[in-house]
């Protein structure tokens, strides 16, 4: 009854933080590494001369800190991903099986990491997955050929092996780690019946199918970019996220890769919630709700859908 609730709780905030003033992030992202070992087509880390962005491997001292600092604010989600692999990092089973250790109530109820699955098997790497409530993985095709054309530099043998040793852990099974198969759907594969095959070879574990082959400017008549401004409507994301790159510097949303929305390093503000209730933040959400924060990047041309009127999304991850 209690971890129903609490995540009932957690799921109101999040949903309709905008409304509720709140004065601690629901939701905390961690970039444990901003390095990417495949080179997909449809992602920034396809050309690697022209990213936003400094690569790097987050700091222990630097991960631990903003684990701790989310657990004592009693945040309800922690994820482990943003604009990298972050299995890369050399300490990702210290720093998730910290998070799990600190996992209590309504405290990381969520622990969760997107990944590609790609690294060579280690243990190490799938007992600190293990720790998670959740793990997603990029898997776009059953096909070697096709997955290793629309993946690039992912290695179809390794990942599937990954995924087939991960799915009968002991340790996943004793902490009831959910997984969940992502695939994007694209002219190579449209006509792979990839749920089907999902559930034959992994019975239980949850998919998520992102459609790209109609493209991503079907939600609004007029496209993407054009839309009117004034059909906007504040993303949730400012009002209840944080979100930490690889230096420990927070911003207010993931589709900010060039990091424009910038709060500072954890190491500049006494706590979490000191750094969640900045000026700037306040600043931010107050653009968005009246509009003005639609007229300049990185809104005016964010790569989500969320904040348009009648949107609904898709894909249900």
């Amino acid at each position: 009854m209690a971890t129903k609730l609490n995540n009932f709780i957690y799921r109101l905030k999040y949903n309709h933080g905008r409304f509720l003033r709140l004065t601690k992030p629901v939701d905390v992202s961690i970039e444990l590494s901003s390095f990417c070992d495949m080179r997909c087509g449809y992602c920034y880390h396809a050309n690697q001369d022209n990213l936003p962005f400094a690569k790097k491997h987050m700091e222990l001292r630097t991960a631990i800190h903003i684990v701790r600092q989310s657990a004592q604010a009693g945040v309800h989600s922690m994820k482990f991903n943003w604009k990298g692999e972050s299995t890369l990092n050399p300490h990702y089973w210290e720093i998730t099986q910290h998070a799990r250790q600190l996992k209590k109530g309504s405290t990381f109820i969520d622990l969760l990491a997107n990944t590609n699955f790609n690294f060579k098997p280690k243990d190490e790497i799938y007992y600190g997955l293990a720790q998670l409530t959740k793990v997603k993985i990029s898997y776009d095709s059953f096909n070697k050929d096709v997955f290793e054309a629309q993946r690039i530099k992912g290695n179809h043998d390794i990942v599937t092996q990954n995924i087939d040793t991960f799915y009968n852990l002991k340790e996943r099974k004793k902490n009831n780690t959910e997984m969940v198969i992502q695939a994007v759907r694209t002219n190579a594969n449209a006509n792979e019946d990839i749920e089907g095959s999902i559930r034959k070879r992994w019975p239980g574990v949850s998919y998520s199918i992102r459609d790209m082959v109609k493209g991503r400017n079907e939600q609004t008549k007029e496209g993407f970019v054009s839309i009117d401004p004034k059909k906007r409507k504040p993303c949730l994301q400012a009002f209840v996220r944080l979100i930490f790159n690889s230096h420990g510097e927070a911003m207010m949303c993931c589709p900010d890769i060039s990091e424009k929305l910038n709060l500072g390093s954890i190491w500049d503000y006494y706590d979490i919630e000191a750094m969640f209730n900045s000026d700037k933040a306040k600043r931010v959400r107050a653009s968005l709700k009246n509009g003005s924060a639609f007229n300049s990047h990185p809104c005016k041309n964010c790569s989500s859908y969320e904040s348009y009127q009648g949107f609904k999304n898709q894909w249900g991850s």
